[in-house]
């Protein structure tokens, strides 16, 4: 309560702005999962064709990233941020009036271009708004709208549809958006800092040995996600015969348990290093990993996916706040655009690779065997990246020295 009271007004505005649009985004993005039974019956597709609607939001996002990161740093955050929302509007309208999957594929592919726009430069303005160790406890608060849109999304959009029929929890949806277009425009004003001072843009920033840390634990813990994500509820209903609700339980829990930790994790950035951080999270997310198939009743199963989910929150958190560190360090103090637009696309890399490696190894071996191997192999990148942190810290430490002599 007292880093909000200390807070400057603008500071408030752009906080609670840019939470508003991540759980926005999020929630679209879960609301159109207990309508795909109603939209499969309607239009009867392909498996395929159902393949492609889901990923084309994310590669929407990896394609447009890069755009509007540079696009956020050279006019300012105010506009990019209402462009995403606007876009948001779109994709919503074009679900209302869907009536096969071209439209379909086409109002999710606009959602992901809308992400790009919307995430990259909210995440920017808080890096303009929150300096130095501000920075990491403000970036864990603004994950919590992520984890709340991902759990409320799909009960919402469910109740919605059993209320008033598929096009219900869209015109919600569209309300919600156009009140926060409407703040946007009254209320976010545009930060000192949010004119690019430099040049450096994604295909530069790759070439920091610390950024290129950052993106494989985003990837690696991003893949882990959206792999468990398809199998877990096929492997629960075999394993424990639990019921939708009780998956949607346990899917709950981990979703809570990663909301829970972003902003702990992120706290805990002004005190420790958070590459540090980010690596002990990674390596306790291999580890609690196995525990999924080898749990034995339905209470077991919600602690480990507790411990699963607060792992991913740890290990993710602090990537934003080090993102913007970075920046700051290069001396390029507007160009936080750029920086969390790579965020943006190894967490689409992320999301687009992470279901297709856990249908390819569960065509091979089985659900649990599938699992297990995935925590093997995060866990021996995990040791890889240990050597790859101290190189780094050693290179800091070579750098640092003259300037004690």
């Amino acid at each position: 309560m007292n880093m909000f009271q200390n807070m400057s007004k603008a500071q408030r505005i752009g906080l609670s702005l840019v939470i508003a649009i991540l759980f926005i985004d999020m929630l679209l993005y879960s609301l159109l999962i207990p309508m795909i039974p109603y939209f499969t019956e309607k239009l009867n597709p392909s498996s395929t064709m159902m393949g492609i609607l889901f990923s084309s939001y994310a590669v929407a996002l990896f394609i447009t990233t890069p755009l509007f990161g540079w696009l956020s740093d050279r006019i300012g955050r105010k506009t990019p941020m209402i462009m995403g929302l606007l876009g948001l509007a779109l994709s919503t309208c074009l679900f209302v009036y869907a009536e096969n999957m071209t439209l379909l594929i086409s109002a999710r592919f606009i959602q992901g271009i809308a992400a790009a726009a919307s995430w990259t430069a909210a995440l920017a303005l808080l890096a303009d708004l929150f300096p130095g160790k501000s920075r990491g406890p403000v970036m864990g608060i603004a994950m919590t709208g992520i984890s709340t849109g991902s759990l409320l999304g799909a009960p919402i959009g469910g109740w919605l549809f059993e209320l008033g029929g598929f096009r219900m929890p869209f015109f919600c949806a569209a309300t919600l958006i156009l009140v926060t277009i409407a703040a946007s425009f009254l209320f976010l004003k545009e930060s000192a800092r949010t004119k690019s001072t430099g040049t450096k843009e994604g295909s530069s920033l790759l070439r920091n040995r610390s950024v290129l840390y950052i993106a494989a634990v985003v990837l690696l813990a991003e893949i882990s996600l959206t792999l468990l994500e398809p199998l877990l509820p096929v492997f629960l209903t075999e394993r424990l015969a639990v019921t939708p609700l009780e998956i949607g339980l346990l899917i709950g829990a981990m979703t809570l348990a990663y909301g829970a930790m972003a902003p702990i994790s992120g706290a805990m950035t002004s005190r420790f290093n958070p590459l540090a951080m980010m690596l002990l999270g990674l390596a306790g997310l291999a580890v609690s990993m196995p525990f999924i198939v080898l749990s034995q009743s339905f209470w077991q199963e919600v602690a480990v996916l507790v411990v699963v989910g607060g792992m991913i929150g740890f290990t993710l958190s602090p990537a934003l706040s080090s993102l913007g560190s970075i920046v700051d360090e290069g001396g390029e103090s507007g160009d936080y655009g750029s920086a969390y637009a790579l965020f943006n696309m190894f967490h689409a890399i992320g999301m687009i690779i992470g279901p297709l490696i856990g249908g390819v190894l569960t065509d091979l071996i089985t659900i649990p065997t599938a699992i297990i191997a995935v925590s093997i192999i995060i866990l021996a990148f995990t040791v890889m990246l240990f050597g790859m942190l101290s190189s780094i810290n050693r290179a800091k430490a070579n750098i640092q020295l003259p300037a004690r002599k």
